[in-house]
């Protein structure tokens, strides 16, 4: 709610929003009675780490907090082989979208990705690439991405004003007891512009231009929540819903039609849009272009806009993929939306082949995020529909970890089935749909397949139904002309002589 940064002229500089502090003596009693509780009930000792270095991105569509954790073997005569990380422990109160692990070699140079499974409902047993002996150390880097939940501050801003964000309540203290004893920590905030309007001071901190440094804190540091109120000269556009429509041809091109729901969720204008404003001082948080990245084999591209909004397009083939930009006549304003539909087709090589785990089924894999790049996608529905009359079929997400599949703790993977009616169907074809929501530009490797049974020979209903419908009407046409239909008979000779 924007109404929690009424009023923070008047604590700048005081205690963070909603924050009780707490002396350093209750802290290290708080931590003393945990482990105390932990080693009485026999639990796991708590992975020792000797300096946590967080950095949290706010420049990009989603919140990106990459950690680097140099742990110690504290265990004893036995080797570490993993640890647990709890990301909603240590981050609290925000929706966690993509997580990763890299292990650094000794020199520094090459990493191992690490593999995890999940532990305890939202935590994450993360494997090491080595046993780690007695007293030796590892850094450990953890790359999450969190949902963005950035607000407007104000709620209500004219034009030629400045776009003002905020972030509110996050701990950068970070602390979870039962499973890591962090003994030095820093959290730092990367912004996308110098214009800082508050933050929470916390001794130690300090503004280093477009950089907020928290730390470092020790074990006795007492929890803190922080505050940032900074300028965001990019427009905060997001993707509320997207429905991606992929129709597999029996003997044709894959078709891909896109229907999209923007919006800009900057804050509105209270005296309405100016054009005129617009041409003489473009605000940059107003968006005047969207940008669509399509693999290279696309052709066929195509917009639909109902009404009338975005009437000129042009699009790029390049090495790597087709560019499509897209100018709306009336750009995105903060509190804008915009429908409109984005189409292509794809060639069936490169894209359609033989499924390699269910012998005799064919695949196709495409990329599971929508066209248009860098912006978070809210909601994300996906319908792939298959030939008619295939058999077995199945889909889903493909990812590297758990997440978007139906192990996912941290969000619910809706799948379901559904029929298609589609150009000549008889019965129609049968779909696979998956429903996936707050998907963010940082997730790279995450693909949708559809697997299916589908005898060739039905490649050529089409063809059968054409000659059957030609057919059909010369067999008509032969009876028509070999048919009398007149109601009264020739007259008779004898009539005729008379």
């Amino acid at each position: 709610d924007p109404r929690v940064w009424e009023g923070r002229g008047a604590r700048r500089g005081g205690a963070p929003m909603g924050m009780g502090r707490t002396g350093s003596t209750l802290a290290r009693v708080i931590v003393a009675l945990s482990l105390a509780a932990m080693v009485w009930s026999g639990a796991e000792a708590a992975v020792t780490v000797t300096n946590l270095e967080r950095e949290v991105d706010l420049t990009a569509d989603s919140v990106v907090v990459a950690s680097a954790i140099t742990i110690k073997n504290d265990k004893g005569g036995s080797n570490l082989v993993d640890f647990v990380w709890c990301p909603l422990e240590l981050v609290k109160g925000k929706k966690l979208i993509w997580s990763e692990f890299d292990q650094q070699d000794q020199a520094g140079k090459d990493a191992t990705r690490l593999e995890w499974k999940v532990e305890g409902g939202d935590c994450m047993r993360v494997s090491l690439a080595g046993a780690l002996s007695p007293g030796a150390g590892t850094t450990v880097e953890a790359y999450e991405v969190y949902a963005s939940d950035l607000v407007p501050v104000p709620a209500q801003i004219r034009q030629s004003d400045k776009q003002m964000v905020g972030i509110s309540n996050f701990e950068v203290v970070a602390r979870d007891p039962a499973n890591l004893a962090i003994e030095s920590q820093v959290t730092k905030f990367y912004l996308p512009s110098s214009n800082v309007d508050f933050y929470t001071k916390v001794k130690p901190s300090q503004l280093k231009g477009k950089e907020v440094v928290y730390g470092p804190y020790g074990a006795d540091q007492a929890s803190s929540l922080v505050d940032l109120v900074f300028e965001r000269p990019e427009p905060m556009l997001e993707i509320s819903s997207v429905v991606r429509e992929i129709t597999v041809s029996s003997w044709r091109d894959v078709e891909v039609r896109e229907h999209y729901h923007v919006k800009n969720a900057g804050p509105k204008f209270s005296d309405g849009f100016s054009r005129v404003e617009f041409a003489r001082n473009p605000a940059p948080y107003i968006a005047n272009q969207l940008t669509m990245r399509v693999p290279r084999q696309a052709h066929s591209l195509f917009l639909v806009d109902v009404l009338g909004n975005i009437t000129t397009s042009n699009a790029r083939f390049g090495q790597d993929a087709v560019e499509v930009t897209a100018t709306p006549r009336f750009p995105l304003v903060p509190g804008w939306q915009t429908h409109f539909t984005f189409g292509y087709k794809l060639p069936k090589r490169g894209f359609l082949g033989a499924d390699p785990e269910r012998p005799g089924c064919k695949r196709l894999q495409l990329e599971a995020m929508p066209a248009i790049k860098g912006i978070l996608v809210r909601n994300l529905t996906i319908n792939a529909a298959v030939p008619e009359f295939s058999a077995d079929v199945e889909g889903g997400a493909v990812a590297s970890t758990a997440f978007f599949t139906d192990e996912d703790p941290f969000r619910t993977v809706k799948a379901g089935t559904a029929t298609k009616k589609w150009w000549l169907d008889i019965s129609g074809r049968p779909v696979r749909t998956l429903e996936l929501s707050e998907l963010s530009a940082e997730i790279a490797d995450l693909t949708f397949y559809v697997s299916y049974r589908f005898n060739d020979i039905m490649e050529f209903k089409e063809v059968f139904m054409f000659l059957a419908a030609w057919l059909a009407a010369f067999l008509a046409a032969t009876l028509w002309s070999r048919s009398d239909f007149t109601l009264v008979g020739p007259k008779s000779k004898k009539l005729k002589a008379t």
